[in-house]
């Protein structure tokens, strides 16, 4: 029965092992590179899920699940952003054939619907245009061209789950204030009340449990500028605070804004999530006044 092993020390050299055919060689990295690719994803604030592929004990492929896209990957595609990504996949030469590609695929899109990294709308992946096994594979599954390009490889997408239908966002209410102010400690009942009037907090839950807020303000009076994202602890790393984002971005659009501001001091880890979502380093502030005193603050930005 065809299965997922994650890798580990025990079997990381059977998978390194495996290859394919000498003339698939050009359609898909060496198994090495690709778990040197994890690593090097995993230690810039990405998501990399490596697997061998196996039919009970004997491994006959390698698939690479990724989520996002990591502070260290330059010209990713749009779509990369709080999607799932089929990385990489392979069969060995010797396997190929036996239907263990199909049976595969189904224990991946498994694996994606269990929704490792939260929930997204899509699972994207790319191939070469040549590779005619590959694209009869992964459109029998439902994949389709986008006509984009990641490279000089074609994108195909899987909808997942286009309306998030059990992820809600909506403005936030005097109803909510219990629930925002177990996150937020830097708010006043008062500029809470604001916020509430004029529309500029936000709440998302998941099957009506709320799980993320967002607030913003109008840099110059004229730029939106969220001033706080907060998931909650236990829901954090899970594809959440993308999707606030995404929302929120959305609606500034809508309003006529062109572009979005975000802050974040230079000793958080936020840094990483907002560049993996698109923000620019286009500044900083430094508060050199006593009682004011704080690390330097990354100001970003982003196009709309």
């Amino acid at each position: 029965m065809i299965r997922l092993e994650r890798i580990n020390g025990k079997n990381v050299r059977d998978i390194m092992m495996l290859r394919v055919s000498e003339m698939q060689k050009s359609f898909v990295a060496r198994n090495d590179v690709s778990i040197i690719e994890a690593y090097i994803a995993i230690t810039h604030h990405g998501q990399a899920f490596p697997f061998g592929i196996y039919d009970d004990e004997t491994p006959v492929g390698f698939c690479m699940i990724g989520f996002g896209a990591d502070d260290d990957w330059e010209d990713a595609p749009a779509i990369a952003k709080c999607n799932y990504n089929l990385w990489r996949f392979m069969i060995d030469e010797r396997y190929q054939g036996k239907g263990y590609g199909k049976a595969a695929m189904k224990q991946i899109m498994d694996f994606i619907a269990s929704e490792p990294c939260g929930p997204a709308e899509c699972c994207w992946l790319s191939y070469e245009p040549g590779n005619a096994a590959a694209k009869g594979l992964y459109s029998s599954f439902g994949f389709v061209e986008t006509g984009e390009w990641d490279g000089d490889e074609v994108i195909a997408v899987l909808k997942l789950n286009p309306d998030c239908s059990d992820v809600s966002v909506r403005y936030a209410t005097t109803a909510d204030e219990d629930f925002w102010f177990s996150l937020d400690r830097h708010l006043s009942r008062d500029e809470y009340a604001h916020k509430v009037r004029d529309h500029m907090g936000y709440i998302l839950a998941r099957k009506g449990l709320p799980i993320a807020i967002l607030r913003y303000s109008l840099f110059w009076d004229s730029i939106p500028f969220c001033t706080l994202l907060y998931v909650r602890d236990e829901k954090q790393r899970k594809g959440y605070g993308c999707l606030l984002m995404k929302h929120w971005e959305k609606d500034m659009k809508s309003k006529g804004y062109g572009l979005a501001m975000i802050s974040t001091q230079e000793d958080e880890e936020a840094q990483h999530f907002y560049r993996a979502i698109g923000y620019k380093d286009c500044g900083e502030l430094n508060l050199p006044f006593p009682g004011y005193e704080q690390p330097t603050e990354l100001i970003m930005g982003k196009a709309l």
